[in-house]
């Protein structure tokens, strides 16, 4: 479990992408300010020198050398501010006004210097304008545009009043204009209303494309969230499935939900077989505290009963939901609201699982859905796991009972065998022919039994975990294999059968092919293959046993020229007392289980075992087991 707490993050739309798209205007600004400074001093010098228009080019330069000095400024104080989506700095948005409110500044001063009311300069301030509406919010640009007609205004009025001296551009116009009372009036109220209409119409425009821009955005924002649930949802279905142990797939569903929605934390709560109780079964974020709580007995919670009908419940305040305050749950975490989904099975309620937030109104009606989409992909992983822990169960107990039932059979099996050859050997008195007939068919009956129980005995023991082992060695496979086959040398001979034993040179250095593991238990699988393949193989034919090693493996072959094994058996050959069609035709008694453990003892010990066979033609086991660790 991880008692770590998830921070909720959130976007303000109203950002963007305006004060970010103003962010990332600044450094444009600043450059556009250096080609400005350097244009008005040379525009100053080419008037004065070249054009002899009559300027005094004196001060304009040094307007030009004092924008291009608090350039420098603004550029340092740029490097101070980061342009971020979910965290814009407000000093970007304060540099913004204070870069434009020096520009204006200085823009007065030009026009002071170029001619007061009367200089052309004077037009500048509408492509300031439209940059301060495209840059900055309605009121910010209004307030702008008041301070560039209050300039204006300043100098013409001081002008007019003789405060400021007025400096006439000779050649521009015939006579100076700045006394006239009318053409001051006229030239200030249509550049103050000319200025204001644009700004109202830049700002009208920019309005609705910042709005078509956050609408943009959100639906970006929305898509790029939808494709990342989908995504994640997609990863934690994978992950989820991904096993069958019932307490991972809880654990993985828990933790995925956590991380996909952002929440707080995420709890699955699992209906106990009574299905009166509801008893935690994974939770992940949430502090060790809540572990804790006891089982919920349905009955006494209507909210539960409410999730367990089918429903999807939002609680957007639990500190205010009368259902929560009877719920032990609200009393142990400190959370705001809740989103709880129900856990559905095809048969009934499984549970339910629940998601927590710090804060009110956390969940919406997209979290609701998506929740059920993640209960609803959850609860067939966790249906699924608990079916294979059911048929585990199951699967364990049969093999327990059949371990008991047929050692309970053994020992009257012992005493019934006993007798009987008790009675076979005469020892009972002289048996008629008759009798000696059925006494042998009984005991050849009995025997087959015996041979029955222990395979089963064996088998079951083996993959119950309850198997007696004297524990692993390494084992020569050369010697081994060899004295199996000296085991059976005397019946290959009777049916005029080939058997032989061909090793490979080993490649390591003349090192042979040494595993661990038991040497009753190898004994018996290698055992099972040669017995089967004699057994099956008609007489004069031939049972060849080769004995290599290839890379860390030691590999077993078993090959005999026998009746095969048809190609629609093969698929069931290794199931437990399975015997293909030709072989009960041509041998009568058989277990089905030599094969079932052959394979159980091989694959134990790390190794694998595969068959190639076709009816008539003969048949190839091939056992491959990891060579012992010799360092």
């Amino acid at each position: 479990m991880n008692s770590s707490v998830r921070p909720e993050r959130t976007i303000r739309l109203d950002q963007v992408p305006v004060e970010y798209e103003l962010c990332l205007s600044l450094s444009w600004m600043c450059r556009l300010r250096w080609l400005a400074g350097a244009g008005v001093i040379v525009a100053a010098w080419f008037t004065g020198t070249v054009l002899g228009l009559g300027v005094n080019p004196l001060p304009l330069i040094l307007i030009g050398v004092a924008v291009l000095a608090y350039n420098l400024v603004f550029q340092r104080w740029l490097t101070r501010i980061e342009c971020s989506l979910t965290g814009i700095s407000r000093r970007a948005r304060t540099l913004a006004q204070a870069q434009i409110a020096a520009d204006w500044i200085a823009m007065a001063l030009l026009i002071h210097f170029s001619g007061g009311v009367e200089s052309p300069v004077i037009l500048y301030f509408f492509f300031h304008t439209t940059l301060a509406a495209l840059l900055l919010s309605t009121r910010d640009t209004f307030a702008l545009t008041t301070l560039a007609i209050g300039l204006v205004t300043a100098v013409a009025l001081l002008e007019y009043a003789g405060v400021l001296p007025h400096h006439h551009v000779e050649g521009l116009l015939p006579f100076e204009l700045y006394a006239n009372p009318a053409y001051v009036a006229a030239i200030l109220f249509f550049f103050a209303s000319a200025l204001l209409i644009s700004s109202y119409l830049a700002t009208r425009v920019t309005r609705r494309l910042r709005g078509w821009e956050r609408d943009m955005v959100r639906l970006a924002q929305d898509l790029q969230r939808a494709y990342d649930r989908l995504e994640a949802l997609t990863q934690g279905a994978q992950a989820v499935s991904s096993t069958l142990a019932l307490q991972e797939v809880l654990d993985r569903l828990t933790r995925s939900t956590t991380e996909v929605m952002n929440v707080t934390g995420c709890t699955i709560q699992l209906l106990q077989e009574t299905s009166t109780e509801l008893c935690l079964a994974s939770t992940y974020g949430l502090s060790d505290a809540y572990v804790q709580n006891g089982c919920l007995l349905v009955d006494q919670n209507p909210l539960v009963r409410q999730v367990l009908s089918g429903e999807v419940v939002s609680i957007p305040d639990v500190t205010a939901d009368p259902r929560v305050h009877t719920d032990p749950e609200a009393q142990t975490e400190s959370v705001r609201s809740t989103l709880i989904a129900p856990l559905s099975g095809k048969t009934g309620p499984l549970g339910i699982i629940r998601v927590y937030g710090h804060r009110v109104h956390r969940f919406a009606e997209e979290d609701a859905q998506f929740l059920r989409t993640v209960a609803s992909h959850g609860s067939i992983a966790i249906e699924n796991a608990m079916a294979y822990e059911a048929i585990r169960h199951l699967e364990e107990a049969k093999r327990k009972f059949v371990l008991m039932v047929t050692h309970e059979l053994r020992s009257p099996l012992g005493v019934v065998r006993s007798l009987l050859n008790t009675l076979a050997g005469g020892y009972a008195g002289r048996l008629s022919d008759l009798q000696a007939d059925m006494i042998g068919r009984a005991l050849r009956r009995a025997d087959f039994l015996q041979t029955l129980i222990d395979d089963m005995l064996d088998l079951a023991a083996g993959k119950a975990g309850l198997r007696v082992s004297a524990g692993t060695e390494p084992i020569d496979l050369a010697p081994l294999v060899q004295g199996i086959l000296e085991r059976y040398r005397v019946p290959a001979e009777e049916k005029r059968i080939s058997l032989r034993l061909e090793i490979a040179q080993p490649t390591d250095q003349g090192t042979p092919p040494v595993v661990s593991a038991n040497r009753e238990e190898l004994d018996r699988a290698i055992t099972n293959l040669v017995s089967n393949a004699l057994k099956y193989t008609p007489e004069d034919g031939a049972v060849t046993l080769t004995l290599a090693r290839h890379q860390q493996r030691a590999v077993l072959t078993v090959s005999d020229t026998g009746i095969g094994i048809p190609e629609e058996a093969l698929p069931h050959l290794f199931e437990e007392f399975y015997r293909a069609p030709n072989a009960k035709a041509q041998v009568k008694q058989g277990t089905g289980l030599g094969l079932v453990i052959t394979k159980d003892i091989v694959t134990r010990y790390g190794g694998s075992i595969s068959v190639k066979s076709a009816s008539g033609r003969g048949t190839t086991f091939t056992v491959i087991l990891p060579l012992a660790d010799q360092g």
